[in-house]
């Protein structure tokens, strides 16, 4: 099977890596145009274009697929399907149809649940027990393509995004391989739209942290939103950023924010139900620290309430 891969980010490497390793054969790769990415200048190319370079696989990086000339050239391809993995660019319908067997799309979540920009984050934030990695047949809609295959698993306990993300990308992967093994016999199935919702993609209005909502909430919110936009509290008109937290199921009557230190290097704050133990800091600008290293040069009195 001859392919053309759009991806761009991390996520779509262990995907591509996949495919060089089966007997397909990837001819060509489209993904962002290399960017300016720090103070001096330097051109820093996207993760998929140095793979793809690595693996001398032909590179094409445009502005936008919607121009007659770029989609004159993905016809000249000789290619039966494009596959799609975190690319950043719309698709128009004269691609979606330009090959025997359209584009197909690895996207991670247990759809029709979590179409759009953000399921991974938006799966830890809402606290799901178990997800899916998708492969689906492309259609215009965001998301919402017949699903080729599907594999469900479970979320280990406290898993943050980075952790769920590297694991949707390798399952994503060889799930890729083995629908373009069997994309000839295997049926596609409609999305039930009943069951449909969308993730949005995240925002900092999100990020202060409601000491109001229970530990739970707040600690699935931690892990979800780690390492953008992050998750704050606002102490003496600063606002310090929460890296990894513990539910610490006691009960109290205190009010939501209040803070309780133990033995000098915890750091306990009552949330509506139960505590949580804050295991790692940051400050504005600093590097991350422990609670007692945070504790040591940062004092929060006994009983303060936090915003």
């Amino acid at each position: 099977m001859k392919i053309i891969f759009m991806g761009s980010p991390e996520f779509a490497i262990p995907a591509l890596k996949e495919l060089a390793l089966s007997k397909h054969n990837v001819i060509a790769v489209f993904t962002s145009k290399p960017k300016k990415r720090d103070r001096y200048l330097n051109i820093q190319r996207s993760p998929i274009h140095k793979l793809a370079s690595a693996l001398s696989i032909p590179v094409y990086t445009p502005d936008s697929l919607k121009t007659n000339d770029v989609q004159n050239l993905i016809a000249t391809l000789d290619a039966d399907v494009i596959v799609v993995a975190a690319y950043g660019l719309i698709i128009p319908k004269a691609i979606l149809k330009m090959k025997k067997y359209g584009c197909i799309n690895i996207h991670p979540s247990m759809l029709p649940k979590y179409r759009g920009a953000a399921p991974i984050q938006r799966t830890i934030i809402n606290g799901e027990k178990e997800t899916a990695v998708c492969i689906i047949q492309m259609d215009q809609g965001v998301d919402t393509g017949d699903i080729i295959l599907c594999q469900k698993f479970h979320l280990a306990k406290k898993i943050c995004f980075s952790e769920l993300h590297d694991q949707c990308a390798k399952v994503g992967a060889k799930l890729l391989v083995k629908a373009i093994n069997y994309i000839h016999t295997l049926p596609r199935i409609p999305q039930s739209q009943d069951r449909a919702s969308y993730a949005h993609k995240l925002s900092k209005s999100e990020s202060k942290i409601n000491w109001y909502e229970s530990a739970y909430t707040i600690d699935c919110k931690i892990r979800g939103m780690n390492p953008w936009p992050g998750t704050f509290f606002t102490y003496n008109n600063c606002n310090i950023k929460v890296l990894k937290a513990k539910i610490v199921n006691n009960s109290h009557n205190l009010q939501p924010g209040t803070v309780k230190i133990v033995n000098n290097n915890k750091l306990l704050v009552a949330c509506q139900e139960h505590f949580l133990e804050l295991l790692s800091l940051q400050l504005p600008g600093r590097k991350e620290l422990s609670s007692s290293q945070f504790l040591c040069g940062y004092h929060i009195l006994p009983d303060t309430v936090l915003q």
